[in-house]
């Protein structure tokens, strides 16, 4: 019985998804866009399409690209380019 039972759990397909965030790393995007919208600033016109390296990515990994890349002060920073409203326009888009 215990082999069926394992065959039936490797045969089911897999419940989560990376565009799905989890409560977790939604709560780290929902923390990055309040500090980020204390921080705001005006960013350059100028920026590369894919500033932060996120196209192809799930929106989990995006979101975790972006959290992980924001300043102290709240901010998101491309260089000497204030990239804020980029970044904050993205993780309230996911």
């Amino acid at each position: 019985m215990p082999k069926a039972l394992l065959l039936a759990a490797v045969a089911l397909p897999a419940l989560v998804s990376d565009d799905v965030l989890e409560p977790s790393v939604r709560n780290e995007v929902d923390h990055a866009i309040a500090m980020g919208e204390l921080a705001l600033a005006s960013e350059t016109n100028s920026l590369p399409a894919d500033v932060f390296g996120t196209n192809g990515l799930s929106d989990t990994g995006i979101a975790l690209k972006l959290v992980s890349s924001q300043g102290p002060d709240g901010r998101w920073r491309t260089g000497t380019n204030d990239t804020t409203r980029l970044a904050l326009e993205i993780l309230r888009s996911l």
